[in-house]
């Protein structure tokens, strides 16, 4: 009877190294797999909207009514304006073909009609461009993460209104990458000639918002 006893605590004594070991080996296996998709996942997006900020009355576009002749590299800003807008004459064979913005301005008001002419002595003549006014946003945005942010995958929304990807602002579409630390700078049309109040920027699920001046 006693060998009996002794032989079933043998077994059971086995029985619990076993499950021990094999406790422990599971644990192991499940420390191991939560280490694997740590490395693996995704981190989540770090952002700062350091600032937005509303320019009105500000040059949106420009149309160019008569290229005119004779025109030699040069620049040209808002007629009888003290304001900012600058430009750089794009000419091919003495016409004016396009402009290179510097500046697009501000404050000009949106009851004037507005044409630009050059800013100093040239030999050309007939130069006709009148613009289009209105308001946009300059938005000034930081990557706090340690992983590279797309602009392609940021997304942006003013005042509640559609969505508008951050790689396609008011110059057109350039895809870029905000590196870890860096502050990107991008601005767009708003839509409108009133000022907007309030911007939120999404990136990868992260969604932050601010008030814009």
């Amino acid at each position: 009877m006693g060998s009996i006893a002794v032989g079933a605590m043998v077994v059971g004594t086995s029985m619990l190294v076993v499950f021990a070991l094999a406790m422990a080996t599971l644990e192991a296996q499940v420390d191991n797999s939560i280490a694997q998709i740590e490395a693996t996942a995704e981190p989540i997006p770090l952002f700062t909207i350091e600032d937005a900020t509303n320019v009105e009355g500000a040059v949106l576009s420009y149309t160019i009514n008569d290229g005119g002749t004779g025109y030699t590299a040069g620049q040209v800003e808002v007629n009888g304006s003290a304001g900012s807008f600058l430009a750089d004459l794009v000419i091919s064979v003495g016409i004016v073909t396009g402009l290179n913005i510097l500046d697009h301005g501000s404050s000009y008001l949106y009851a004037s009609t507005y044409f630009l002419e050059v800013t100093s002595s040239n030999p050309g003549s007939n130069l006709n461009i009148s613009v289009t006014l209105g308001n946009l946003v300059y938005l000034n945005l930081t990557n706090d993460g340690s992983t590279d942010a797309k602009t392609d995958f940021i997304w942006l929304f003013t005042d509640g209104g559609s969505p508008i990807n951050v790689s396609d602002g008011h110059e057109g579409y350039l895809s870029d990458t905000i590196f870890p630390g860096e502050t990107f700078e991008f601005y767009y049309d708003s839509g409108a000639q009133a000022t907007a109040s309030r911007i939120a920027v999404t990136i990868d699920g992260v969604t932050k918002a601010s008030a814009i001046a």
